[in-house]
């Protein structure tokens, strides 16, 4: 099994859940597009490009020629990932932002404190401004209302 062809088949495989989960939204029409159209449009190129990776991908490297030298940051990033996830809700969207950001880039990329904290808070505090009052989605406040 080679690398291409295992992303291949798991990107095919995540196309047939995007396009599995879209079910419960409209798809309208060509004219008037539903909020499941797009999912779909975009689960159906997965599936694809995929599918294409599968087939052609017979001359990418060995699975098991592989050396996880980045594992550290993977599982860093896995781990944020879960903390976002559990906590974004009652935290809030800064606080997470601050927290996660501030771990990856003093922990895990061992930037200065004084480095880290402009890129943190610059990156936390701007997305948050560029997307709640700029683009009005709302993002979460968390209990304490930041």
């Amino acid at each position: 099994m080679t690398i291409d062809r295992l992303s291949g088949a798991f990107l095919v495989l995540l196309g047939l859940f995007v396009a599995w989960e879209r079910r419960v939204l409209p798809l309208g029409t060509q004219s008037q597009p539903g909020p499941g159209y797009f999912p779909l449009l975009l689960a159906i190129l997965l599936m694809i490009l995929g599918s294409i990776l599968v087939f052609q991908g017979k001359a990418g490297k060995k699975w098991k020629s592989l050396r996880w030298s980045e594992s550290r940051h993977a599982l860093a990033i896995m781990g944020c990932t879960v903390f976002v996830t559990a906590f974004l809700e009652s935290l809030g969207y800064r606080i997470s932002m601050i927290l996660v950001l501030g771990c990856l880039f003093l922990g895990v990329e061992r930037l200065k404190l004084w480095v880290t904290l402009i890129l943190t808070l610059g990156l936390a505090l701007g997305s948050f401004w560029v997307f709640d009052t700029l683009l009005k989605v709302p993002l979460p406040r968390g209990a304490w209302g930041f």
